[in-house]
């Protein structure tokens, strides 16, 4: 495993958002985190980057306790992409992509050779060498996600989270986003976790499902086989059909109707 917590309860002030929280993330892995809206999703993400302190329990980052780890090595290992990002619409992808080498800077904080060979793998690697010195501003909305995704790569990190990374995107943005990162899982064998809205995405481009309901795990398990109707109905309050993608070997279910609280 690469990362595995230990009955970890996560607060706002007084607030309790999740409790004794138990996952374990395999190395190598595509994890997806579902639940309905304010169950603790994001809050688990943010506690896994070391962005919120558990108020109980321990998470572990390779066997060490992620809250010991020097701020640098733990950026080395974990990059992160939350919902909220800003960074000046001028910047050209190019020089958004150069801060994911700051965690390996050394004295003086200059970019090196090795780093700027880096920043060009990120960049070819999420397809935008033919964007390379446009600005972020003047991208589209999938095209700003891959650069984000790029300048996330340039860290070389060994686990890579996704807050949300489809949301506001078109549905060709969509695929295309979890297309490169079932490819960048694929050919850099990188631990990916990520909080997801729609459920048959989660499905199909995950291995592992955890499903949280009011700050708890919920179930987990294969993400092909762990989804049910019976599931859908207890969690997300919902009546579906299920079907069968032929195309990409997994169910696919069509909300019906919502059931009652």
């Amino acid at each position: 495993m690469i990362i595995e917590t230990k009955d970890v309860s996560l607060k706002y002030d007084s607030k309790e958002i999740v409790k004794d929280l138990n996952i374990t993330i395999k190395k190598g892995e595509i994890v997806s985190i579902i639940g309905p809206n304010g169950c603790g999703k994001s809050t688990i993400l943010k506690s896994l980057s070391r962005y919120l302190k558990p108020s109980n329990g321990k998470i572990f980052l390779d066997g060490e306790d992620i809250q010991k780890i020097d701020n640098k090595k733990a950026a080395k290992k974990i990059a992160i992409l939350p919902q909220v990002r800003n960074v000046p619409n001028d910047f050209t992808v190019e020089t958004l992509v150069s801060y994911g080498r700051y965690p390996h800077l050394g004295f003086g904080n200059r970019l090196r050779k090795k780093d700027f060979e880096i920043i060009d793998w990120a960049i070819n690697k999420t397809g935008m060498d033919n964007l390379k010195t446009r600005t972020v501003g003047t991208l589209s909305g999938g095209e700003q996600q891959r650069a984000w995704i790029a300048m996330a790569l340039a860290q070389k990190p060994e686990v890579l989270i996704l807050d949300e990374p489809t949301t506001f995107l078109d549905i060709s943005y969509q695929l295309e986003i979890l297309e490169l990162v079932k490819e960048l899982n694929r050919t850099l064998n990188l631990t990916i976790i990520m909080v997801l809205h729609d459920i048959n995405q989660a499905i199909r481009y995950s291995h592992t499902i955890y499903v949280i309901k009011e700050g708890n795990v919920y179930g987990y398990g294969d993400a092909k086989e762990l989804i049910d109707l019976e599931l859908l109905k207890n969690v997300f309050r919902i009546d579906a059909d299920a079907l069968e993608d032929r195309t990409n070997g997994c169910p696919y279910y069509i909300p019906q109707k919502m059931t009652s609280r």
